[in-house]
């Protein structure tokens, strides 16, 4: 008989024997052999079924082995395969990164449950300790109630706000239109009477509570994925201002990219090293520079020509810096 490998195996091989016997007792060696566990694992198994999966499994005394009390459906607690398992354990964990956020603090008692759930199933295995998430950001978050309520509720709200380019904190208001999450930050977007488009605002610059004002605002027909359409990072140019980048990527560098895009793109062109030429049609901000700019020698920009002045006065910059 093949080794069973797996703890959720284990469990539908021990319902399965418990079922067939229809009351009568299932002796503990039976079951070890059945499973090819020890005495120890069988019994860690069914204290685990007993007490997450409120199996109903009885020690019969007089007959000295295990049975239903009554019958059992095992399929309605686990109607998951093995893949299924480590999926969820992956989406839990996922989900998890953002409980200590007071606006889910609703869903931090359905998580531990199937965190508890899905732990019990994978512990003894790799997957239990082979994920490891980059922390998220978490200053500001405290005030993502009173924003949600605000785009909500269509009202303006009031803060202090203090850029990296200022020195004091300024007032402003803002009619908010969504929230997003972006390079571990948290942005809140939408029109200020102060600028003349829409901006986000960092919410790890918020210096005060967001204060609902009693205005009300007619939200437009905000879409954010057709907002940031053109818009690499969240420097919001108007999108009528988006053009046509033209990048040389490496072939090192191309595999890379291909895998992964950081925006989306045409591809132009494929030389016979593994080299491609990309279209972008996107807005240039400092963020696109940068971006552009941290592929080092892996990377060529070919048009616009302001673009290829423009990095290669930031090189020429970097390069005089190690002089």
């Amino acid at each position: 008989m093949p080794k069973t490998k797996n703890q959720l195996a284990r469990f539908r091989r021990i319902h399965e024997l418990l079922t067939l016997r229809k009351g009568a007792a299932a002796k503990p060696d039976e079951l070890c052999r059945a499973c090819n566990i020890s005495r120890r694992t069988l019994d860690n198994d069914i204290a685990f079924m007993r007490s997450e999966l409120d199996a109903p499994i009885i020690w019969d005394k007089q007959r000295l082995g295990y049975c239903y009390e009554y019958p059992f459906d095992l399929t309605a607690q686990i109607a998951l395969n093995v893949e299924d398992v480590h999926r969820l354990h992956v989406a839990v964990e996922t989900l998890a990164q953002f409980e200590h956020l007071e606006v889910f603090r609703d869903l931090r008692s359905t998580v531990d449950k199937i965190r508890k759930g899905v732990s019990g199933w994978v512990r003894s295995t790799a997957a239990a300790k082979s994920i490891f998430f980059e922390p998220v950001q978490n200053i500001g978050t405290q005030y993502l109630p009173a924003l949600l309520r605000a785009i909500e509720e269509k009202r303006r709200v009031r803060f202090g706000y203090q850029s990296f380019q200022q020195k004091e904190a300024q007032s402003c208001e803002l009619e908010p239109y969504c929230i997003r999450q972006h390079d571990q930050r948290w942005y809140v977007v939408g029109h200020s009477p102060q600028y003349a488009y829409l901006k986000p605002f960092a919410l790890d610059r918020i210096t005060s509570k967001p204060e609902l004002l009693a205005a009300f605002f007619e939200a437009p027909d905000f879409k954010p994925e057709q907002f940031f359409q053109h818009i690499y990072g969240m420097h919001t140019e108007p999108v009528e201002q988006a053009r046509e980048v033209l990048i040389y990527f490496s072939p090192l560098q191309a595999r890379y990219f291909l895998s992964r895009p950081f925006h989306p793109y045409q591809l132009v062109e494929e030389d016979a090293e593994g080299g491609i030429k990309v279209r972008l049609n996107v807005c240039i901000t400092i963020e696109l520079i940068r971006k552009l700019a941290s592929y080092g020698a892996e990377v060529e920009v070919l048009g616009p020509e302001d673009l290829r002045g423009t990095l290669k006065a930031f090189f020429e910059g970097g390069a005089g810096r190690y002089g």
